[in-house]
């Protein structure tokens, strides 16, 4: 993945979002965020050079469906706040059960596209478990903060720099370093956590400060 393509796809994460709190509704948001979590799965068994970082792309729909969960917070009450975790946390559940099942499927002779995706799969089982984990504590101790920064007013932006700086290190080191520890090597994978903790930083904060101009934008209905 070019550089060129991964600041696209983070347009495209945004934009998805801002176009369904414009001209669509809470249920366009459940869509969104099953797309979301099923693209971040799938790309969280991928790592790239970008920038001269090696980076899991995974990182940029991951930040999207924290930022939907922001957006839920401010501006739904606290049950669709627990029904997009549930939500969430389902779809990536059997998302992994799904790729898992498909994986033991018998190939046919002729069928190499099988057996390199069941290779993939059994390769890197250890991101097949800690993803599910890795998102749901994340939505939960992202949720925690989400609700208390919605009470903020003095100092806000400061605040949830903060916070996400705070957010990002534990989602990365549970996430990154844990699958590339034991897929690689120890510190080989604290190097990558650390790239991809940055970047994911950076995204993060981005996308926080996009989405309180886009939670002002007024919906066409």
């Amino acid at each position: 993945m070019g550089e060129l393509i991964f600041l696209l796809f983070i347009f495209i994460c945004v934009g998805f979002i801002y176009i369904a709190h414009k001209y669509f509704g809470k249920y366009e948001f459940y869509a969104l965020v099953i797309i979301y979590t099923i693209i971040s799965f799938l790309m969280s068994f991928k790592l790239v050079n970008v920038f001269g970082l090696d980076i899991n792309p995974s990182i940029i729909f991951s930040s999207g469906i924290l930022i939907i969960l922001y957006y839920f917070i401010n501006r739904y009450d606290i049950k669709e706040y627990k029904k997009l975790v549930m939500l969430i946390s389902s779809t990536s559940i059997i998302c992994g059960i799904y790729l898992l099942s498909n994986s033991f499927m018998v190939p046919s002779i002729y069928d190499k596209g099988s057996l390199l995706y069941k290779n993939v799969i059994l390769d890197n089982l250890v991101i097949l478990i800690v993803f599910p984990i890795s998102l749901l504590i994340t939505l939960i101790l992202s949720g925690y903060s989400f609700k208390e920064l919605k009470k903020e007013v003095k100092n806000k932006k400061i605040k949830i720099i903060v916070t996400i700086i705070g957010l990002m290190f534990i989602d990365t080191f549970i996430f990154i370093y844990f699958s590339y520890a034991f897929l690689i090597s120890f510190d080989k994978a604290i190097v990558i956590a650390v790239q991809n903790y940055f970047v994911k930083s950076i995204i993060m904060i981005i996308y926080m400060f996009i989405i309180n101009k886009i939670l002002s934008v007024k919906k066409v209905k």
